[in-house]
């Protein structure tokens, strides 16, 4: 008998990531399936869905995941989220088949209109299934309704022609729910655009390359274009080119059989197996080595890779890449191959810096401080002359170092209003065209270029590759740097 458990994602399903397991995962812990059906009412869960396919695949390689979409603009309201599960539902049955098959629906995850729902769907008899729930104090327990004075639901004719009507309804809002960018916040011209292009290339399955400084939003491009497209409901698999050593380059992107190298103890999927049907966002791409460059070329033309010590085998992936460096100027230059260019630059998106959208800085400070507000369950507000200091300052860390400004700005303010001397730059404007050097001199090698490493990690938040690119540096530089720096700092303890 097949055993099939669906389940809504909900925000407690959203922080696998972080190392916390939702109830989806813990139920996967307690029973065994062989098909697992995620739905989602909004393409924001389709990232978090992407997490536990991930997870399954290397905890339970047996079980089968798919996304359903059960789409309604308010999840809260009976009249769009009812139609919406019953068409989930049917497509789910559907796809399954008249098989041998036991149903089981989770009523943990999703909000609590969800939850009624699946109780009217079940025990109307629209699919036949058993229900559970779990948490931390119960456990996994079944929910039954075996009560002799529980009511008959029956579905007589009105109830299918108002079904009918709300479904409509739901499909005309779905468009506008999926074309809805609300993680592109901003009103300038330029972010306007940068939608338009996403709108247009994710009807495409074409190569698209997406150009912009260092926390401008590259990753959030790339997923936009993803969960707009025919594969949103795929995997997307997200690689920085620029942290990978060149000697695993291979084995990473293509995969592994067990026993192919000193090391390699089972068999190892690769990025480009892990995303087939889905898409491979190439971040920093300018930054792979020559070498890679080459195979990867070869995958792109003919749609085949070749795990180390396995055998060829076909894969359909879309790339989308990325990069801060100009890579006609690399291809010039003869660090990258013009071939491979040409291969993935055939869309082509350019994001603005910062300090090039105006007003967009308040729009999105004020997004990051309701984010932190709602996150500690305590409200802030900016004054008008932290907005206006906000305004002042050019951001060479773009959006994600306002980000940082903010949170910390958060931090710093006891009451419920941020004043302007709340808000640290780390540098005051203009103050780094003014070299000033003390009387008594300077340790440039263990003051100066140390300060310098720290404050790029600070604004990355630990995130050794992105910290070099920020101090123009490879990589591997940095960290052997780094390491010298640190040893340094622990000689002179131990002094």
């Amino acid at each position: 008998m097949k055993k099939v458990l669906i389940s809504f994602i909900g925000n407690n399903d959203c922080h696998l990531s972080d190392g916390q397991e939702g109830a989806i995962v813990s139920i996967l812990k307690e029973r065994t399936y062989d098909d697992l059906f995620l739905l989602y009412n909004d393409i924001y869960y389709l990232p978090y869905a992407s997490e536990i396919l991930v997870y399954a695949r290397k905890h339970y390689p047996k079980l089968k995941v798919h996304y359903q979409e059960a789409t309604s603009v308010n999840p809260i309201d009976y009249n769009l989220v009812y139609p919406a599960m019953v068409s989930a539902v049917n497509e789910i049955q559907k796809e399954i088949g008249n098989k041998d098959v036991e149903y089981t629906i989770s009523l943990t995850s999703g909000t609590p209109t969800m939850h009624s729902c699946w109780i009217l769907i079940v025990m109307s008899g629209l699919i036949k299934a058993k229900m559970i729930q779990i948490s931390k104090q119960s456990g996994l327990q079944e929910v039954d309704f075996s009560l002799d004075d529980f009511p008959q639901i029956t579905n007589d004719k009105q109830t299918k022609i108002e079904l009918t009507k709300r479904d409509r309804e739901n499909k005309a809002l779905r468009q506008q729910l999926l074309n809805d960018y609300s993680e592109m916040i901003g009103e300038d011209s330029s972010v306007k655009k940068v939608k338009q292009l996403i709108a247009s290339f994710a009807k495409y399955d074409i190569p698209v390359f997406i150009h912009g400084e260092s926390g401008t939003g590259k990753e959030i491009v790339s997923r936009l274009l993803h969960y707009n497209s025919a594969r949103k409901e795929k995997s997307f698999i997200t690689v920085n080119c620029g942290s990978i050593p060149e000697n695993l380059a291979e084995s990473l992107f293509f995969g592994h059989k067990k026993g192919s190298f000193t090391g390699a103890i089972s068999d190892q999927e690769g990025y480009f197996s892990q995303a087939n049907q889905g898409t491979l966002f190439l971040d920093e791409i300018g930054d792979l080595p020559m070498s890679m460059q080459v195979k990867l070329l070869r995958v792109l033309e003919y749609g085949f890779i070749h795990p180390v010590g396995g055998k060829e085998k076909k894969v359909d992936v879309r790339i989308v890449s990325a990069s801060n460096k100009s890579l006609m100027q690399l291809t010039n230059d003869g660090l990258f191959r013009e071939d491979l260019y040409h291969r993935i630059v055939q869309g082509q998106i350019s994001l603005s810096p910062l300090r090039e959208r105006g007003t967009d800085i308040l729009l999105l400070a004020r997004h990051f401080l309701r984010k932190i507000s709602n996150k500690n369950n305590a409200t802030k507000l900016f004054s008008e002359s932290a907005e206006t200091k906000l305004l002042s300052y050019h951001y060479p860390g773009n959006v994600r170092q306002l980000q940082s400004i903010v949170e910390l700005a958060y931090i710093h303010c006891e009451a419920n209003l941020i004043e302007a001397h709340h808000i640290n730059f780390g540098e005051t404007p203009g103050s780094s065209n003014k070299i000033i050097i003390p009387v008594e001199g300077i340790d440039l090698d263990n003051e100066v270029v140390p300060a310098y490493y720290d404050a790029a990690l600070r604004m990355v938040k630990g995130n050794a590759a992105e910290a070099a690119r920020l101090l123009k540096l490879k990589p591997h530089t940095f960290r052997a740097r780094l390491k010298k720096i640190e040893e340094s700092k622990y000689n002179d303890l131990k002094r």
